[in-house]
């Protein structure tokens, strides 16, 4: 007997936890083999290069990723629509036709919340409370972390569906601690991208002394780099290309198993 779709949705998340490790893995080991380099530039500039690129197979395990969540969702949805007996004489094709839905933007001079007749035909006969739910996570919302994971989903899966590998890029942590002369240390981070310009560590203003008295330059400074690769899909995922690509993932995954699949698990037959 087929698996009800609670527990195909399950399974489906198993295997995303899974793909994320490799992932992880995949990373790691490009982080080991140094793909940055600091070249030195005229006038004692210095510049970010990274001549080796993240590798594909990040790309496609990402998308076998993506793949699994987006599924998952859709397994959810069938089910619960099929337990309507009537169903079939709402839409005789709904078994096509419906999906988790995943709304970026509002109708034309519509609000929200929207009605279930915009989503007749991803949800048909679709009860009250789970409609009152689905509606509530859209990504046209864009409020909540749920919110914005289901528009990421939505985002990286149309592009690796449809289009092409997502577009993935390298940056570089810099982490750096400069003391000076009167002891005091600072420390911080920044990410750059390839091509940034690596400036020298900054003076200091002193303690003490005459106001006008000149900064105090470093007696110390250590930099060690961390690489990091993020998804490379500006127009669509915004500052989320600020995160990293295991990063972003894991946060859709955690939205789903710890926000979406609780309420699924609850849901009564309509």
């Amino acid at each position: 007997m087929a698996a009800n779709g609670l527990k195909s949705a399950k399974a489906k998340l198993v295997r995303a936890e899974k793909q994320l490790r490799a992932i992880k893995r995949c990373l790691a080991a490009y982080a080991r083999s140094k793909p940055h380099r600091i070249v030195k530039k005229a006038k004692g500039k210095k510049k970010l290069n990274v001549p080796t690129s993240p590798p594909v197979e990040i790309s496609l395990l990402a998308g076998e990723m993506i793949y699994q969540m987006r599924s998952a969702l859709d397994h959810l949805i069938f089910d619960l629509i099929r337990r309507n007996p009537n169903v079939s004489t709402i839409d005789p094709d709904w078994e096509e036709n419906c999906q988790f839905p995943m709304k970026t933007r509002l109708p034309r001079k519509r609000t929200a919340p929207l009605a279930k007749s915009d989503f007749a035909r991803d949800l048909p006969g679709i009860a009250d409370a789970p409609f009152a739910f689905i509606e509530g996570v859209q990504p046209y919302y864009g409020l909540g972390v749920v919110n914005n994971a289901l528009r990421f989903l939505r985002c990286l899966s149309n592009i690796d569906k449809h289009r092409r590998l997502n577009l993935i890029r390298a940056r570089i942590q810099q982490h750096q601690s400069v003391r000076y002369p009167h002891g005091l240390t600072s420390r911080g981070y920044s990410t750059l991208d390839r091509g940034a310009e690596i400036y020298p560590a900054p003076a200091f203003p002193p303690l003490s002394g005459p106001i006008d008295a000149k900064p105090e330059k470093p007696v110390h400074v250590k930099r060690h780099y961390r690489v990091l690769v993020a998804f490379n899909e500006r127009r669509d995922l915004g500052e989320a290309t600020n995160l990293t690509v295991d990063g972003l993932l894991e946060i859709i995954l955690g939205q789903i198993n710890s926000v979406i699949l609780p309420r699924f698990e609850n849901f009564k037959k309509p």
